[in-house]
């Protein structure tokens, strides 16, 4: 799995990992990077590259989200990322989300921080990435947003 659809799968697990709080279904989550911070050693160039990568128009995912789903750990939906992420802090209430995660992969590890609103059927956040991927320490900034889109299937 590439890191893009790492993130926004863990965008879109993130919001689905309240009881009640959502509606089950069909979502769509669309991350965008709004910033980079790379290291110096980095060249400019690859620096821009990933901007126009992972910027723009930004990456949409589509994931199925049951009533099962909802009723578990956020843990539990972090399984549809290959275990790469494991929340430390996690609240969804009154229509606000804050979670902090910490992400494995065969690259390295980043320190994650969400936050931000949602609705039954619609949610928008602020995701940084905090880490070394193997270049140096970095920090990504995301904009996600998310909507229901309606039954799975």
């Amino acid at each position: 799995m590439n890191r893009k659809h790492v993130i926004a799968g863990m965008a879109a697990a993130a919001i689905a990992t309240s009881a009640y709080a959502i509606e089950p279904g069909n979502w769509e989550a669309t991350s965008r990077m709004t910033d980079i911070q790379l290291p110096a050693s980095v060249p400019p160039q690859a620096a821009d590259m990933m901007r126009q990568i992972m910027g723009g128009e930004g990456t949409t995912v589509q994931n199925c989200v049951t009533q099962e789903d909802l009723e578990n750990s956020p843990e539990r939906v972090f399984e549809e990322t290959n275990g790469e992420c494991r929340y430390t802090e996690f609240q969804m209430a009154g229509g606000t989300i804050h979670a902090v995660a910490q992400c494995d992969n065969d690259q390295g590890t980043m320190n994650m921080t969400m936050d931000g609103t949602y609705t039954d059927t619609t949610y928008s956040m602020t995701t940084s990435m905090q880490g070394d991927m193997g270049m140096g320490p970095m920090t990504m900034t995301f904009d996600v947003t998310g909507q229901r889109l309606g039954p799975c299937g």
